[in-house]
């Protein structure tokens, strides 16, 4: 008899904060593997240049250029602050100068022309890295940036005028 009141007197555990916490668990990495996945997947969904030419990416840069207006581009380039690594993080070497950048944009990546060059660096920036720089360049303005704005800026930095 003893036996049966020790036992009856046991207080059930209670196991909630147990399956609260598993919950919890399983939703975090349910949420890391979807945004893993929808990363890899951007990364798998740009524009692949393969062999390269100097056709690649034209087709889709000469319309942006027909129409662009490089004066608009110094308003833009602060607008997006394009400015803080590339004016002002150069001392940093974060980023190249906009400063001569038609010349070594049409030796960075041959066979590509300067304006498919300047193109891929900003709507891909992890394409191609030139030596010296991280990479640190945001990944979304190809689809921040209007296609006038990014004519703009294409054509503004092709200018001998590009600070």
């Amino acid at each position: 008899m003893e036996d049966q009141t020790k036992a009856s007197s046991v207080t059930p555990v209670n196991r909630w904060p147990l399956y609260v916490a598993l919950g919890l668990l399983v939703i975090f990495a349910a949420i890391f593997v979807i945004v893993f996945v929808s990363l890899s997947n951007n990364a798998g969904t740009q524009e692949a240049a393969g062999e390269l030419t100097a056709e690649t990416y034209m087709d889709i840069v000469t319309p942006l250029l027909a129409n662009a207006n490089p004066e608009n581009a110094e308003v833009l380039l602060v607008q997006y602050d394009c400015a803080a690594c590339h004016r002002q993080g150069v001392a940093n070497n974060l980023a190249p100068s906009f400063v001569g950048m038609a010349e070594r944009a049409a030796e960075a990546r041959p066979p590509l022309t300067a304006a498919a060059y300047i193109y891929e660096a900003i709507v891909h920036p992890l394409e191609h890295t030139l030596g010296g720089y991280t990479g640190i360049m945001p990944q979304y303005y190809g689809s921040r940036l209007s296609d006038q704005e990014l004519g703009d800026i294409i054509a503004y930095l092709l200018t001998p005028d590009a600070q």
